[in-house]
């Protein structure tokens, strides 16, 4: 399955200063483009709450968000770098916390592309010099290239 990067929703030193404002500013674009379903957002936060998708890796963490297929239209991810990292709750260790810098929103209609994407997320994560690159990119049109080429089919 062909899963599109949404070029706007792809977001370069995002300043947000809660998650809810994190989740909501990269699915306002995917709502009016008509990816997601108008309630995508509220269901994400949800999930988010009960199942948290914070990662840490070396020097910074990485969260990423996503919630049930029902609520997607059309499969894509958004990301973003954030100008000052956020809290998240680590997956699969709730009472501990990390600070996220990354974050891939996946917007996904089935399982199997979910994993996929997961695994792609996690090893470009362990790529040092890449994540290096996503954190220097000047401007959202830069970090869409970067992401789109790292993450597209057998890049990595």
């Amino acid at each position: 399955m062909k899963v599109s990067i949404n070029a706007e929703a792809v977001k370069c030193n995002l300043d947000v200063s809660t998650q809810d404002e994190l989740v909501r500013s990269l699915s306002n674009s995917l709502v009016r483009t008509g990816f997601v379903k108008a309630d995508y957002p509220d269901h994400v936060l949800s999930r988010e709450e009960k199942y948290p998708t914070g990662l840490p890796f070396d020097g910074f963490g990485i969260a990423i968000p996503h919630t049930n297929p029902e609520y997607v239209h059309k499969p894509t991810i958004a990301v973003a770098t954030l100008a000052k990292p956020l809290v998240f709750r680590v997956m699969g260790s709730p009472n501990e916390t990390v600070d996220v810098s990354l974050v891939f929103m996946l917007a996904l209609d089935d399982g199997h592309t979910h994993l996929e994407f997961l695994q792609k997320v996690i090893k470009l994560a362990q790529e040092r010099e890449k994540v290096q690159q996503l954190f220097s990119a000047p401007n959202d049109e830069e970090l869409f290239h970067l992401v789109s080429a790292y993450l597209s089919e057998g890049a990595l």
